[in-house]
Formats: structure tokens, C-alpha cells, sequence
């Protein structure tokens, strides 16, 4: 899939018409992602989305320990948006993201998350 199709199919799960309100939402889901997955994970996802995504993956300094409720602080901050909206937002992004794995890369991905991250995937199609 390339960054095109990537963004219109995140748009149309997330209800989002404006392509600003979509980067953002990639831009803030993937770089919260990123500070709570272990770096070899980080590499890993960023080779497998569009580039333009992948660039959202750089890896900090450490992986942070927070909640999945903190998770959603941090993409609604980050994108500007109030915290329900930034979960479908997340969503919507998270489940473009899982389409781009096999499902071993996505059950990987997952276990290296905290079990209360369950629910970021919850409502991911």
C-alpha cells in the first residue's frame, strides 16, 4: 500500500475529510507508538508502512512505561484534538497499521506492548 492509499483508507475509518487532520493523526499515533515499543519493534513496524508513515517511528532516546490512558493524552496533545476523538483517530490508524503486518508481525507487535494496551486494538478492523 502506498502512503496514498494508506492515508484516504485512515480517513475514511477515522471520518476524517481534511488530509491535515489525518497526517496529524498518523504523525501523533505513531510517534506515542513508538516511545512505548522496544527499538528492535520500532525498526521492524517502520519497515513495513509507507515511508512517509514510517518516518513518524524514529526512535527515542528510551522506551517509556505509561498507560494506555496516558497513550491517549499523548495523540490527543500531539494532534490537537480532544481525548475521544484522538482515540478514533488512533483507531483508525492502528488498524491500517495491523493491515500492513502478517499476523504473526501483528501478535509480535502486540506482545510487546503491556496487556492493558489491548485496548488500543480493540476496535481495529
Amino acid at each position: 500500500m502506498n502512503y496514498l492509499e494508506f492515508t484516504e483508507l485512515i480517513g475514511r475509518r477515522g471520518r476524517m475529510s481534511n488530509p491535515e487532520d489525518v497526517s496529524r493523526a498518523i504523525q501523533a499515533t505513531l510517534e506515542t507508538l513508538a516511545e512505548c515499543l522496544p527499538g528492535a519493534q520500532v525498526t521492524r513496524l517502520a519497515s513495513k508502512l509507507p515511508r512517509e508513515a514510517a518516518m513518524y517511528l524514529s526512535r527515542p532516546p528510551k522506551r517509556e512505561d505509561f498507560s494506555v490512558h496516558e497513550f491517549f493524552e499523548r495523540v490527543s496533545m500531539r494532534s490537537h484534538v480532544d481525548k475521544p476523538i484522538a482515540i478514533q483517530r488512533a483507531w483508525a490508524v492502528l488498524s491500517v497499521v495491523e493491515q500492513q503486518l502478517s499476523l504473526s508481525e501483528f501478535n509480535e507487535l502486540r506482545s510487546a506492548l503491556p496487556k492493558q494496551y489491548e485496548r488500543l486494538f480493540e476496535f481495529a478492523v
